[in-house]
């Protein structure tokens, strides 16, 4: 899995995506790029959803961290 964030109109926005060459983002000239190939500062077209997404289907979401017994 890999953690792609990206920041859009000053907005930080991420999403986790697997680790696999069939997974493929595409390029504001069109071009689909594999996620194994994306590099750092590369631009990529995102839609922006009030709503979460998994495997393409909406989700609602919440997160909360805590401290684990480890102290991480």
């Amino acid at each position: 899995m890999l953690l792609v964030e990206a920041e859009v109109e000053g907005r930080p926005i991420s999403a986790i995506l697997q680790n696999a060459e069939t997974i493929r983002l595409m390029s504001p000239q069109g071009d689909a790029t594999s996620i194994t190939e994306l590099r750092a500062g590369q631009e990529i077209l995102v839609a922006l959803e009030g709503e979460a997404r998994h495997f393409g289907m909406k989700i609602q979401e919440t997160i909360v961290e805590k401290i684990g017994p480890w102290g991480g």
